[in-house]
This record gives structure tokens, sequence and C-alpha cells, in this order.
């Protein structure tokens, strides 16, 4: 990708006034897309929606309680109902002028003609309004005595002042029943706290009048609604000035506490924005030394950001806007690349270096924040499925466009020189050095353990709204009053018909007037008395029928003509009435109950997308809201909504599918690390850091008693997709390092910190903010970048020196680390506890001491002989073709170069004391055991321990001594020291010499991870005490059988070595030095292995090589593995790859690799060399001269050149085959 984004570069180079035509071209296309794009201000556009909520949800944006203004006109001390009265007039005239645009209606005044209707109403559709209970008080009025009764209390109406206003209604309704059905509208009212008086709805105490204000638009419309609110504020600043200490009035209700949110979040969001914006600018442009640096920067972040929206217009008809504006927050992730780049070309401004160095960990980043944003398609929610698309695509064409961009926007002056600014100097700190900081990491993750569990999730979105005092006032002032303002529940009967829901509502309110008399909630408001189903209406009907028999209706008739008689009254008075019970009545439609203006069906019942909806609300008891749900469980096609309980609903899903958007992200991101980086290990060291960032974060929002909400937890996914990018390039920036040896960690941790820096000026800075959803987003992003931080610049490091390792240090898989670890665990407390049981068998009867530890030592052999097998991977071989018992005492000497030589020597035989150095006698660890054991120190000099050792031999046991005194770091021999063979000349015993091979290659010296490898240890013929052919006194017999010690293992090497045996060795060294090279090197030792073998051959008993090769380094690395006292002297033409072998671990360790910078130098190695390789048939022709050298090797391509050194440079073919020759000196 570094090659194409490269040529890209050159290509608009070479094209700029083109290339500036076609980047207008497609900004000026992309704003345009961008601008015909439509957006939808909705908030509920962010709630999961599933089958499970589907209803609930339709139910829940189809309510219009919750978006009504209650305004509240107070009586003062100096007021009077006329003045509360005309308050309202004034109120309800001005705000009709004003807003009448805003406004749908206004409830609260009802006039005498409204009056009038409703009886007409009542009265014309009479059967409808009835029940059984009221059909049983009608049956008592029946009676002639009750007619009689009933007329005189009439007549008495009529004749009284009164009389004119009620004539009409005492002639049509002679036994009033018309106002029996009227008591059903006061289901419409939540009870008897709320009066009718002089056309207003006033309280009990007449000090108060309440209207309803419905707005044109939903509460989550703040803009409209704004104006609104703004128009309400001033009338009533107005009004309670020219009504002083008379009358006042306040509002509250979730229209305007949406309002003063949005204008708490813009003042919150201008007033902590402008300050950082400028801050920001004047770090960056002093960082960059560029003052069109902000417009740089933003560049690619604009034309992602315009890329997605073209996107989201191409799949979407419509976007949420609310996803859009926090996807502008998270596109803070997208300025990494920028900065990134920025930094790379601040500290370097060669192109294609550049390229070469920041291709890769961009896009890896990129892809990687991409999918983890993508991964918000799988939740239910549209607007986090646009807020995935958006983020996602925005983060994968920033990236893009930085690569192709910024390298042309800015560039590094070369007569300028930028000193260190402190943030260099902060990203220099080695904080993975620091102990300090390590312990504050473990405190932390420490604390983290017990309080991660206590962060939870605040479902209850009232306490993320910002309070205003005014409203919050307002709203004390209506619960002193009314209650109207808390605990409340919504009832919604739904259906696919409206008939459906109303006949659910039917049951719905049955239920609702049974729990009200049995006490168990106080009271709701209903139009289920009034708006019924069809069916229940027929019902209705039909009982009118059954009631008003011919007999019935003749009684009623005679009896009120007789008693009216009386009075004067003619027998037609009340013929309207006979037709009444005479009338045959109809099914209603719910549209006809329009003409009743003291209700609005419209807040009660509602349809969207043929989906409807009647909705009751019900007052009660909040701690009885739990029991009432039960109520309707099981109740088909009735919801229950009250704020706790529909957040709950809602945002526990919300909350179940970001627990599995985790989960998701995480997988997604290590399968795409797995891809690119094709290592288990790299996937772990950058995989790793973000798990714990997200884990200490969660830790610490528990200890500060911080919990998730629908915002902070969205903003999550920002701090996750940061911590995936500071992970990726610092582990990026440890591989260049670990490549090359270049220093420019310090680089990528200094685009990190620059990184952090506008991050928490950007979103941080909100914690001044005073809106809770504001604060919380605040607290948990400076938590998770700091965290994230830390643990790229700590934990990342120090995992990838452990796994990765140095040029000191060889890397290892996790698997070797994993079970090298339980391997030596094992080992350890193995140790100690045989020591323990040991200890305690001799205390108990010490006269068995001899017996308990020839026992102790057998126990001690089986069990470090189960350590050593307990990697079935490493195979062990015992060759004792020679019969060894080891019956017979002796002194045992080994080859020594590993941790695991002392285990091997255990298989043989239990029977064997070893003398061992301090460290290992006074382990705290296995020390004890040692002691036990009888092994000695060579710390306390030989000569001081020969009568301990004496005893030990007349046991019969064996001395084991490693002659070479330590550990040698190869598998190359060291020189013997004589204390074994003075111990063998003082007791009188042969020497046994036990050849190890593989150990050196298994476990070296200095390295805690057990490899793969084969471990074969040989056993040799004895030295006879007496054998006088090895020499007589003890340094000869030192020397000699050194001498033959060392040409055994040899001859032991070459049997057990065949032509792969370091194959894997010089693969690990190149393993994390770049696919490519490994890759390289893999398929070149496999097709020449065996060119390289003959080679290694010819090479045991060579003091000096030279190599002059086009190619990476790998037969270098073979010749130093099998000869480590083999001085080699490399000459490689391609300056990138000779940096690469400079860096690695063969060259800087205990082998004798030395790779050239000049030719000219590496020359006059030449003549001091014994054997000259050649692969490159350019750089061989250059040579001077070749008197000195007695054997060259021809390889690959310079085999052509054979019979040119054979004519010119006097050498003679000693062997010859296909991309190999050997030539010797004549």
């Amino acid at each position: 990708m570094a090659k194409i984004f490269f040529g890209i570069y050159k290509a608009i180079q070479n094209r700029k006034t083109l290339s500036v035509f076609g980047f207008l071209l497609l900004l000026f296309s992309l704003i345009f897309v961008a601008t015909k794009i439509e957006f939808e201000e909705d908030i509920t556009k962010l709630i999961p929606i599933n089958k499970g909520n589907e209803n609930a949800s339709k139910v829940f944006k189809s309510m219009k309680f919750a978006d009504k203004i209650i305004v509240n006109i107070a009586l003062e001390e100096n007021g009077s109902v006329n003045d509360l009265t005309h308050f309202a007039d004034v109120f309800i005239d001005s705000l009709n002028a004003s807003s009448s645009q805003y406004i749908e209606n206004i409830q609260g005044k009802i006039d005498d003609d409204a009056t009038v209707n409703t009886l007409d109403f009542v009265y014309n559709n009479l059967p409808l309004f009835l029940d059984t209970e009221d059909y049983e008080h009608i049956k008592n009025k029946l009676s002639k005595d009750s007619i009689d009764a009933i007329t005189k209390n009439n007549y008495k109406t009529l004749v009284s002042p009164s009389g004119i206003v009620l004539k009409k209604t005492i002639v049509k309704d002679p036994l009033g029943l018309s106002f029996l059905g009227l008591k059903k509208l006061q289901s419409l009212t939540l009870g008897d706290d709320l009066n009718l008086s002089n056309g207003y709805l006033l309280t009990k105490d007449k000090k108060h009048i309440l209207l309803f204000i419905s707005p044109k638009l939903k509460s989550s419309e703040t803009a409209q609604n704004a104006q609104l609110s703004k128009h309400l504020y001033a009338l009533a600043s107005t009004l309670n000035s020219n009504f002083k200490n008379k009358v006042s009035v306040d509002y509250f209700g979730g229209a305007l506490v949406a309002v003063e949110n949005a204008k708490q979040i813009k003042h919150d969001i201008q007033f902590t924005v402008s300050i950082t914006l400028t801050i920001l600018l004047v770090i960056l442009i002093l960082f960059y030394r560029k003052l069109l640096l902000p417009i740089i920067l933003f560049v690619p972040t604009i034309f992602g950001g315009l890329l997605a929206i073209t996107v989201l217009f191409v799949l979407r008809e419509k976007i949420s806007a609310i996803s859009l504006g926090i996807g502008s927050v998270l596109l803070g992730v997208t300025l990494d690349y920028a900065l990134h780049i920025l930094t790379h070309i601040r500290d370097n401004n060669n192109i294609k270096t550049l390229y070469n160095d920041i291709t890769k960990p961009v896009l890896m980043s990129s892809v990687t924040t991409s999918l983890a944003f993508f991964c918000l398609l799988f939740l239910d929610s549209q607007a986090l499925q646009d807020l995935g698309l958006f983020a996602g695509v925005s983060a994968l064409g920033s990236s893009v466009f930085a690569l192709v961009l910024i390298p042309h926007l800015y560039k590094k002056s070369a007569s300028k020189s930028y000193s260190n600014t402190f943030i260099d100097a902060f990203a220099s700190i080695n904080f993975h050095k620091k102990k300090a900081v390590f312990i504050g990491i473990a405190l932390v993750l420490l604390i983290s353990i017990f309080t991660y569990k206590q962060v939870g999730f605040n479902k209850d979105l009232s306490k993320l709204n910002f309070e205003p005092p005014k409203l919050m006032q307002a709203q004390s002032n209506l619960e002193r009053i009314t209650n109207v303002a808390s605990k409340s529940v919504y009832v919604a009967a739904h259906g696919n018909t409206l008939q459906e829901a109303l006949q659910v509502n039917d049951l719905v309110f049955n239920v609702l007037n049974q729990l009200k008399s049995s006490g168990e909630i106080i009271d709701f408001s209903s139009v289920g008395a009034l708006v019924q189903s069809e069916s229940h209406q027929q019902e209705k009907i039909l009982q009118w029928q059954q009631f008003w028999s011919e007999n019935e209706k003749d009684t009623v008739k005679t009896n009120l003509i007789k008693s009216g008689k009386i009075l004067g009254f003619k027998p037609e008075t009340h013929q309207q009435f006979y037709n009444l019970i005479n009338k045959e009545f109809q099914y209603i439609k719910p549209a006809s109950y329009s003409v009743l203006k003291v209700l609005n069906i419209e807040d009660f019942i509602s349809e969207s997308d043929n989906f409807y909806t009647v909705s009751s609300l019900v007052k009660l008891d909040e701690a009885n809201i739990e029991a009432f749900s039960t109520q309707f469980k099981n109740t088909e096609g009735v919801v229950i909504i009250d704020r706790k309980g529909i957040n709950e609903q809602f945002l526990g899903n919300l909350k179940s599918d970001f627990n599995r958007l985790v989960w998701y992200s995480l997988l997604v991101v290590i399968v795409i690390l797995f891809i690119s980086f094709r290592s288990a290990s790299l996937t772990l060291i950058t995989a790793l850091p973000i798990a714990l960032t997200w884990f200490a974060t969660v830790g610490l929002m528990g200890l500060l008693g911080i919990k998730f909400n629908i915002f902070n937890i969205i903003i999550s996914s920002f701090i996750f997709g940061l911590g995936i990018d500071y992970g990726i390039f610092v582990t990026n920036g440890l591989l260049h390092e670990y490549r090359t040896g270049e220093r420019v960690l310090n680089t990528h941790k200094t685009s990190i910190v620059l990184s952090v820096i506008t991050t928490i000026l950007g979103v941080g800075v909100l914690i001044f903010a005073k809106h809770p959803a504001l604060y919380t987003i605040s607290v948990v992003s400076i938590i998770g970048i700091l965290s994230a931080m830390v643990m790229a610049f700590t934990i990342q490091p120090l995992l990838f020196k452990l796994l990765i390792g140095s040029k000191t240090s060889r890397p290892k898989t996790v698997f070797e680390l994993l079970h090298s670890t339980m391997s030596f665990t094992y080992y350890g407390l193995g140790t100690v506890l045989l020591s323990i049981v040991a200890t305690i068998f001799i205390k108990i009867r010490p006269s068995k001491k001899d017996a308990y530890l020839l026992r102790f030592h057998k126990i001690v052999s089986k069990f470090l002989t189960s350590v050593l097998k307990s990697n079935p991977f490493v195979p062990k071989t015992i060759i004792n073709d020679v019969d060894e018992t080891f019956e017979k005492p002796a002194v045992i000497i080994a080859n020594h170069t590993s941790f695991l030589d002392t285990l091997t020597i255990e298989m043989v035989s239990p029977k064997i004391i070893f003398l061992v150095n301090d460290w290992v006698y006074n382990s705290p660890v296995y020390a004890r055991a040692m002691k036990l054991a009888g092994y000695f120190p060579v710390s306390d000099g030989i000569e001081n321990g020969l009568e301990q050792l004496q005893e030990k031999v007349a046991q019969g046991y064996s001395i084991m001594v490693f002659p070479e005194g330590s550990r040698s770091f190869t598998n190359k021999i060291n020189r013997f020291h004589k204390g074994a063979f003075y111990l063998a000349e003082q007791f009188n015993l042969d020497v046994l010499p036990i050849l190890i091979h593989g150990n050196s290659e298994v476990n070296s010296k200095g390295d805690f991870i057990i490899r793969k490898g084969k471990i074969t240890l040989k056993v040799l013929d004895r030295v006879k005490a007496n054998d006088v052919s090895f020499g007589e006194t003890t340094r000869a017999r030192t020397k000699l059988i050194s001498k033959h010690f060392k040409a055994e293992f040899l001859k032991f090497r070459k049997e057990n070595e065949d032509a792969t045996y370091f194959h894997h060795l010089v693969l690990c060294d190149f393993r994390y030095k770049g696919d490519a090279l490994y890759n390289w090197v893999k398929t070149d030792l496999q097709q020449y292995k065996n060119q390289y073998y003959k080679i290694l051959k010819r090479l045991h008993d060579s003091k000096q090589v030279c190599h002059i090769s086009t190619k990476n380094g790998q037969l270098d690395f073979l010749m130093a593995l099998n000869n480590p006292a083999l001085k080699i002297e490399s000459f490689i033409e391609d300056l990138s790859v000779r940096k690469i072998l400079k860096n690695s671990y063969l060259t800087n360790t205990h082998y004798k690799l030395n790779y050239n910078d000049g030719f000219e130098g590496f020359e006059e190695k030449i003549n001091t060399a014994d054997v000259l390789i050649i692969e490159s048939k350019i750089v061989a022709n250059q040579l001077k001269t070749t008197e000195n050298i007695k054997t060259l090797v021809l390889l690959k391509e310079s085999c052509i050149l054979t019979q040119k050194f054979v004519s010119e440079h006097q050498f003679a073919v000693q062997h010859e085959e296909t991309y190999l020759a050997i030539l010797t000196k004549k």
C-alpha cells in the first residue's frame, strides 16, 4: 500500500493543476449531495426497536400528554377571583395573537356555547353514556311518587330566576337523565381536585387556574419550540408586571424542558469550544510552525465527513440529526490520522520514507476503527446505525484523504530547524521504565477489580436533563396543588385499526374503574366512558332498548302528563323526551366527538401509519407502579408507559445491545489486527492494552460513582477507537525500532500526545459544562483517553519487550511464554514442596536420614525428569551405547549451556551430587532442596569440601561437575577448569563424560523461554582413573580430556544437526523484521538448504569469514549459529537490509558477526580472512585481491564466475554443483 500511495503522490506532483481541479470538483460534488439530504431531529431514533418493543415504541412516539405545556395562573395576596379570570383571558388572547403559528390549541377555558353543545351531545346519544348503575338510578325515578316529586321540583325551578336558563333542559329532559351521562365527563379530569368555574378549570381553593397548551411540534423539535418558549416567558414577564401582587403565571412541560436543555447544551458547547479552539490552535500552530495548520488538519476530516454523508444519502431517505451530531464529536478520532502524518513529516521530510513508515499503521487504524463503528449496524436503533455508518465511512475516508493530501499541504522547510517542545519532551519519557507509573497502574487495576461491577446503567433520562430553576419551581408548584407533574402512568391501548384499539380500551377502562374503587389507584383520566368501540356501543344501545319496554314508556308518559296537568303543564310539554325514549339510536364514530369543545379527543386517540392508540392517564402512588403494571401484563394490546419503566424497557435493551457491541467490536479488532500483523503476539500486544484501558476506565467510573448512560456509552466507542489508534501506532513504532534501531517511537508518541491534547480540549473541557449529559460525556472521555495513553505508553512497550524482544533478546510466542511459565512454576512449587516434606520426615526420624535422603534423591530425579518432559514439543533422547549403569561412583562432566542441563543429567541417575554456583545454592526457591540433596557450593572451595564429598562418594553417589564453571551463551564449549579432574584424582574416581546437545537452542543462558527443539544426551566411555593416555597430572588430564570431549561433541553435533537444524532460530530473528523479508528468507532457506549445509560443514575449523552478498543475511546467521567462535565480516549491498541486520539479535549478542557499511573498508578485512563467500557477481568484479584467501565459496548467481577465479586468481575447484562452487587456493 505504501507504494500505491507514493505513486499517487508522484502523480499529483506531476499534474498539479489537474489534481487541484479534480479535488475541487470532488469537494463541490460532495457538498452538493450533502445539501440534498434530509434530517430527522427525533431523539427517539436512539431507542433500539425490535420485535419485543416495537409496539411500545410506536405508542411512546404517539403519546401527546408529555408534549403539553401546563400553565399555572396563581392568585397572589392582593388579587381576587375576577383578577384571576381576567388574567387568564388576557393571557389566552395575547398568546393567540403572538404565537398561533406554534400552538395547536389551548385547553382550560369552556364557554357557554360549549356547555350547551356538550349537554345536547350527551342528550342525543344518551344510551352511550349510561351504565348499569345509572339504569338502577333511573328505575327509582320512574315510580309515580318519584315522578310527582320531580315534576314539583321542576315547576319550582321554572318559576325561579334560573328557570329562564334551565327551561329548555327541563322540557326535553324532565327526569334529568342527561346529567347522569354528564358525570362521565369527570373521567376526563383527574378527580375532584379541579373544578369548572366561570368557564375556567380552577383548583378547589379557587387560587389557581390551569391551562394546557398543545404545541404544534413535538418536544424533540427544540428549534421551533424555542420561539414558543421565548414568547411565553416574554408574555409572563409582561403580565406578571401588570398584575403585580395580584396574579402571577409560570409554566411547566416537556417541550420547555427540552428547549432549556438545548439552550444549556448550546451555551456550554459554545463557551467551552471557544476557549478550546483558541488554546488548541495556538498549541498546534506553535508545534508545527505553520499558520495554516488548522485548515490542513481539518481538510481530510471534512472530506471524510462529506463522503460519509454522501454514502448515507445513497442508503437512506432520511438520516438522524442526532446521529450526525454525535458523529461529529466522534470525528475527533479522524484527526489522529492527520496528526500522525504531520508529526512524521515534521521529524522526517523524506516522502518515500514517510509513506513506508505511516501508510500501514494509518490504514490499519482506520480499518479497525471503522469496523468497530460498523458494529453499530447490529443494533436495532436507526440513529445508532446511522452513527455507525457515518463514523465508519468518515474514518476510512479521512485516513485515505489524509495520506493523499497532507504530504502536499504540509512540507517541512529544509532551512528551518525545530527545537523540541514540551510535547516532544513529554513523549520522550520512557514511562515503561518508571516504577512509580506501574505502581499506579497496578493500584488502579486492583481497585478496578472491586469497583467495575459497581458501574450501572442510568436508565432514567430525567436525571440527565438540565434542571432550570424556574421550571423546577413551576413543577414544585404544580405538585403542591394537583400532583399532575409526578406519579403519572399512561395506559395505552393499541391496534392496527381504530376499532381494535377501542375494544382493548373498553377492557382497560373497566379495569381502571375497579382499581379506583379498590383504592389501588388515586384517579384516572380516560375517554373510555365516552368513546367506545362499535360493539360496546351496540351493547349499550341494546341495554337502553331492553330497559325501555313499551309498557315502561307508556307508564312514564302517563305519569308525567298526570303530574304535570295538576301544575298546569300541557300534555305535549315533554314531547321531546317521549321522542328520546322511542328513538332508534345508532353507533357514532369517534370523529363525531369533535363537537365537544370541552375536551380534545386527539389528546387521547392518535393514529400513525395505520397504528391506532387510545391512551389513559392514571395517577397513583409511586410505590404501587410495579403492582399496577402487573394488572395488564398479560393483556394483549396494552402498553404501560411510565418514565422509569419505559426507560428501563428501551434503554435496558440499549445496554444489552452495547454489551454485545463491545464483544463484536473486540472480535473485529482482534481479527483485523491478526490479519494485519499475522502474529498472535503482536495482536495480543496491541489488543491487551485496549482491554485494560476499558477495564481501568470502567473501574475508575465505579470508584467515582459515575454511571453509563445513553450519551456517554456512545462516546465510549470513541474512546475505544482512539485506544485502537494508540495501540496500533505504538506497536508500529516499536516494530520500526526493533527492525532498524531508528528511534521513531517518540514520533508516534508525540502524535498520540497531540491527539490526547486535542481530544481533552475538544471533549474533556466539557467537564465545566452545567448540563449533566455533557458532564458525564466529558468525565468518561477524560478517564478513557488518559487511560488509553497510559496503557499504550507503559503496558505496550513492556509486552513488546516480553514477547518480541529487542536486539539483545529473541522473540517468543504466547504459547512458549505460557508453557515456560507453567513449567518453571511447576518446578519451583514442586521443589519447595519436596523440601518441606523431606525436612519433616528427617526431623521425625533422624536415625533414617541417609535412607530418606536416598529416597529424596530418587523422588527429585523423577520430579525433575517430569519437569523436563512437561513440554511434549521438545523430544528427549538418552544415548547410552556404553551401557553405563552409574552404579560405580564417578566424576561426571558435561557441557553447560542451559538451566535445563541439571534437569537433563537427572534423567540418567538419581545418585548424583552436583557442584553448583552460589546463586543456585542460595536461591530462595530451591536452596533448601539443594542443601538436603547434598549439593555443594563451589565458592566454598573444593578443598574445603573434600571430606563432605568423600562421604557422599562412599555412599555410592557420583559427583557432577560442569567443568566450564558457568553456562556459555552459545553451543561453543568454553575452557575447562581443573576442579572436576582434581576431585577425580583425590577420590581416585573415573571421569564420566556426558554430551548434552540441544539445550543451547532450547533454553539458552539468559532466556526464560523453553523453545522448540530436541534434547539429546549421550553417555561416553569412562576415562579410567588409572588411564594415563589422558595424562598423569591434573593439568594434563584437564587439557586432554577437554580436547577429547570437544572432539566428541563436534561429532555428536554433526550426527544431530541436519541441513535445517538452525533454520527456526534464523527465522525467529527475522520473524518481526517485515513480512516480505521473513517470507523471502523462509523460502531461501528451504530452497538452498543443502548448499548452505555444505558450507557450514566446511567452516567448523575456520577462524574468519568474509561474505559479500546482495541478499538478506540468512547465511551469516547460519554461520554464526553453527560456529559461534567464527569471526564473520559481511557486506550487504542493500542499505535498508543492512540496517535491519545490524539491529538483530545475533549481531548484538554473543556472536562475532559484523556488517560493514563501505566496501572499501570491508575489502581490507578480506586480506585477513581465510574464507571468502561471494553471492554478488557485480561486487565480485570489484575485488582487487584474494591472495590471502584459502577457500573461496561462490553461491547462486556468482557461480558463473568460477572460471574467472580459477584462471585469474589461481583457485582450484574442489566441489561444484548447481548454485554452489567451492574453490581452494592452489
